[in-house]
């Protein structure tokens, strides 16, 4: 989960109150063809319990944003769901 130097700056998809979680959000996204990287407390000297500054952030390419903030609320909307169960929504 490499963002490129040489690009445009990312853009934030999702933020959320732990890297754990960012890094899960991270992966659904690049097994879905979107590259993301997160940035987050742990990357920073600082506690993690100091509002806005202790999120982790999940960040992608702007172009695309929409797309990765789509799959992450149809994912929130159908809930956990252990690995390799598909959703109803899938089946459709």
């Amino acid at each position: 989960m490499k963002r490129e130097k040489d690009g445009p700056e990312w853009v934030e998809a999702a933020s959320v109150g732990d890297d754990e979680k960012a890094i899960l959000i991270a992966g659904y996204l690049e097994s879905r063809g979107i590259p993301a990287v997160v940035e987050g407390p742990s990357n920073t000297p600082f506690p993690e319990d100091i509002g806005a500054f202790g999120m982790s952030r999940v960040m992608v390419s702007p172009d695309r944003a929409e797309e990765a903030r789509r799959l992450i609320a149809e994912s929130e909307r159908r809930g956990p769901h252990r690995v390799g169960e598909e959703s109803e929504a899938e089946d459709e």
